[in-house]
């Protein structure tokens, strides 16, 4: 060994002094910049980590959300299909009732008519016998006073006398 420490100069307290030298940069980078650095490469890794999870997490809420947005889509659809039916079936109903009311309405707007042509016919007919009355007293009116005016008067009212 001492052929060795002669031949390549080696000096045993420098090379301790090294050794100590060494030990104490390796600590102190150990402590400055490895403990810090583990922490941040633990921290990153873990956000890394965590950002994975919370993707897959969402693949599967979307996922989710898709499956539920179809089941919304079909609850929608058969509801509208339903009040599309329901609307339909009212609106039947609705005209089947307009039209029995047209009906009735018809029917009563022809009662009516008659009962007014019943009233303007009757009006009518008296209208007519009292037109025909004046014309009748008119026209016996005049016949008499021709028959008064030529003399033949006395004779019919005799006639009437006797009878």
């Amino acid at each position: 060994m001492q052929e060795l420490i002669t031949t390549f100069h080696i000096d045993w307290k420098l090379m301790i002094a090294q050794i100590v030298n060494f030990v104490l940069v390796l600590g102190l980078l150990y402590w400055l910049m490895a403990k810090p650095l583990s922490k941040l490469m633990s921290d990153r890794t873990k956000e890394i980590t965590d950002g994975l999870d919370n993707a897959k997490k969402a693949e599967t809420e979307v996922k989710n959300a898709n499956l539920k947005k179809e089941e919304i889509m079909k609850e929608a659809k058969n509801d509208a299909k339903k009040i599309l039916i329901g609307s339909q079936a009212d609106g039947k109903e609705i005209i089947k009732e307009a039209k029995e009311k047209a009906d009735l309405e018809k029917e009563e707007i022809l009662r009516q008519a008659k009962l007014d042509a019943e009233k303007n016919k009757k009006s009518a007919e008296e209208e007519v016998r009292k037109e025909a009355g004046e014309l009748v007293k008119s026209g016996v009116r005049k016949i008499i006073e021709g028959y008064v005016a030529s003399g033949k008067g006395e004779d019919i009212i005799k006639a009437m006398l006797s009878k």
